[in-house]
């Protein structure tokens, strides 16, 4: 399905884009997708108001039945450990899913660093080029660019990745 009005290259890009989320769906397991159906379900203001209608007749029955009948008793000790027990569930709902989203959203940043180098080096290729051209134009000014001549140089990956770990920041103040 084209999208009207997009350049070719740019439809590519959005069909990578796509390709990458629909591997993403397709890669989940049967137990992945029961639980971010639960994720979606529960994740629904009508679920919220749902759960509070629930605890406040829980409640109001206890209260109002006779005390040979009331299940749960104040200080409602059941309705206390089925939340609990619903609140570790949900704990373990969102890190679950949060793991599985986490996922993709490693995959994407190791391809947005990939494609980051890619076009660094792209770019110094070019600034290269021009730098070229422009020292073989008869008619332009022959000149030193040292700025020029510098960008020209691609970046190194893994000096770049030391100055950049925690322990090798370049402010080392004491914190307060």
């Amino acid at each position: 399905m084209p999208e009207a009005g997009l350049p070719p290259h740019v439809q590519q890009t959005v069909h990578a884009v796509e390709k990458l989320h629909v591997e993403h769906r397709e890669g989940a397991t049967a137990g992945d997708r029961l639980l971010d159906f639960v994720k979606a379900t529960i994740s629904r203001p009508s679920f919220l108001a749902l759960l509070f209608v629930i605890a406040v007749g829980w409640i109001m029955a206890n209260l109002l039945l006779p005390e040979r009948l009331r299940p749960d008793p104040f200080p409602f000790v059941y309705l206390t450990l089925v939340l609990s027990l619903g609140a570790l569930c949900l704990t373990v709902l969102i890190l679950s899913t949060q793991w599985r989203a986490d996922r993709l959203a490693e995959h994407r940043e190791k391809l947005i660093l990939q494609l980051t180098f890619v076009s660094e080096q792209k770019t110094a290729k070019l600034i290269a080029l021009l730098e070229e051209l422009r020292r073989d134009l008869p008619h332009v000014r022959d000149r030193v660019d040292t700025e020029a001549q510098q960008m020209t140089e691609t970046v190194n990956v893994t000096a770049v990745a030391e100055a950049l770990r925690p322990d090798t920041t370049l402010d080392k103040r004491p914190v307060l």
